[in-house]
């Protein structure tokens, strides 16, 4: 019984972390679209989870049923509050925040012969989020996880040549902070 417990807990939590990443995301590439500051994602971001709390809550259920090994899953009291991880992503926004200029310094200096202005904008949200992961976050997140999840999203969201094109980037960040 025990072992279906600890089964049952990480399928819910990977189910909240993909949801909190996919959205903060979405947040990141909002604000891009909106010609905004990342600066200023904090102020965005309420505003953001409750104009899309139904589309969290629906995919934080796809996503349960899908890593659920379980027939019978209950999603009666599902709410944005246990949808998301919000203490991470607001940790995610203080650092994209605090961090969001050398962020872009480093995606300008490892996409090498590419501008910011020529990254598809989802890519470039992808980048920023696992970057920021990686750099200001990897504490809390393994370096190895945030890669994974930044080239799952971009299989998810992106063309075929992005998970490549974003894995060389964040290997070259990650090889960039061991050196030092």
């Amino acid at each position: 019984m025990k072992k279906d417990n600890v089964s049952k807990i990480s399928y819910i939590e990977k189910a909240r972390k993909i949801t909190s990443r996919e959205y903060l995301m979405k947040l990141i590439y909002q604000i891009d679209i909106l010609e905004g500051d990342l600066q200023d994602i904090n102020s965005y971001f309420e505003d953001f989870l409750n104009n899309h709390e139904e589309y969290i809550i629906n995919r934080y259920e796809e996503l349960v049923l899908q890593y659920s090994n379980e027939s019978n899953v209950n999603l009666n009291d599902v709410n944005l509050n246990n949808a998301i991880d919000i203490e991470y992503m607001k940790r995610v926004c203080n650092s994209l925040s605090e961090h969001c200029y050398e962020i872009e310094g480093l995606i300008t200096k490892h996409a090498l012969n590419w501008s910011l202005d020529r990254i598809a904008k989802v890519d470039l949200a992808i980048l920023k989020l696992a970057i920021c992961e990686v750099v200001y976050m990897n504490d809390e997140v393994p370096v190895r996880v945030s890669i994974n999840e930044a080239i799952d999203l971009a299989k998810l969201y992106c063309d075929d040549k992005s998970p490549k094109f974003i894995n060389g980037i964040l290997g070259s960040v990650a090889n960039g902070i061991k050196e030092k």
